[in-house]
């Protein structure tokens, strides 16, 4: 049986926005040091202080079956991928005290914060990080916050954004496999039952599975482990399945195209290109599949600054 390997990833201390834009245009994931070291989240977000600061916050969570896989047809289908759940966020980070601790007693589910609107949900603790100017735009932030325990480990399956993205690592560790976007279909996403889920694998990139999965690019496997104060650079339909390595916080900062995004990254428009169709392909099945669909693939091709400009 082959094996796969494991490729090292680029790294890069402190850059300036030329130094960034230089390895940004080469279409490859990289990790940026000694950026939000210096970010006061990264020194004072204990869990008391984010209890002081924000614990009266109602926030969503995802619910999930801890024994719950996601090359099951169940997820296929989009059914029960996950469950929603109201509560305090102090409340929540009792719950990962617990869970590190051994000391929850339902031991069915599991509980994630991820994906939360930071701004929206902790303005209070906003102005503890320092939004990076490698890009002349806004990011949209989501907040995440899990753990890796003997019960439960917080986990993101495998999936591609349709953003750049500035992954920091605010506490704790993750460990992120990643894999260029080469061909679609041998990352055997679910586009089949719904577009809604095209972005998602059926395959577990840490179960190697040649048998099951026999066209998917083991060998091209990246693997990182995320240290708290580093940032990781993913690029735009870049497939990843991030896991907890510890109880850790995490910011994304997502970042829409600009018209010119494609003709510095030079791979980015193939990219696009090879997807589109398959989605196109697939959003037939009813017309409201086929508008939505369409109006993605608008927004990858021509962002909102371009099409503005067309009015």
């Amino acid at each position: 049986m082959k094996t796969h390997a494991v490729e090292k990833i680029l790294r890069i201390k402190n850059p300036s926005k030329k130094q960034f834009l230089e390895m940004w245009k080469k279409y490859q994931p990289f990790i940026i040091e000694d950026v939000s070291t210096h970010w006061d989240a990264c020194n004072k977000w204990s869990n008391n202080y984010l209890r002081e600061q924000c614990g009266n916050k109602i926030v969503s969570i995802q619910v999930r079956d801890k024994d719950f896989f996601y090359n099951d047809r169940k997820f296929a289908n989009g059914e029960g991928f996950v469950n929603r759940k109201e509560m305090k966020f102090s409340e929540y980070i009792d719950y990962i005290e617990n869970e590190v601790n051994g000391k929850n007693n339902n031991h069915d589910l599991g509980f994630y914060l991820g994906e939360g609107p930071f701004e929206e949900w902790f303005p209070e603790i906003v102005g503890d990080v320092t939004y990076q100017g490698y890009f002349n735009r806004k990011p949209f932030v989501q907040f995440w916050y899990g753990c890796s325990s003997k019960g439960h480990t917080s986990t993101t399956p495998l999936h591609f954004d349709g953003m750049h993205n500035l992954f920091a690592q605010i506490r704790g560790r993750k460990k992120l496999l990643l894999f260029s976007p080469s061909d679609y279909l041998s990352f055997y996403p679910s586009i089949e039952d719904s577009t809604g889920y095209a972005h998602h694998s059926k395959v577990l990139p840490h179960l190697y599975d040649l048998e099951l999965f026999p066209k998917f690019p083991w060998q091209d496997k990246i693997e990182v482990i995320l240290q708290p104060g580093e940032i990781l650079y993913i690029p735009a339909f870049w497939w990843h399945h991030v896991t907890a390595v510890d109880e850790n916080i995490s910011l994304s900062f997502f970042y829409d195209f600009k018209i010119q995004d494609f003709f510095m990254q030079k791979k980015l428009l193939s990219t696009v290109l090879n997807i589109a169709p398959h989605y196109l392909y697939h959003a037939t099945s009813s017309k409201e599949s086929l508008s939505n669909t369409i109006a993605l693939i608008k927004s990858w091709i021509l962002p909102t600054n371009f099409t503005d400009t067309l009015k």
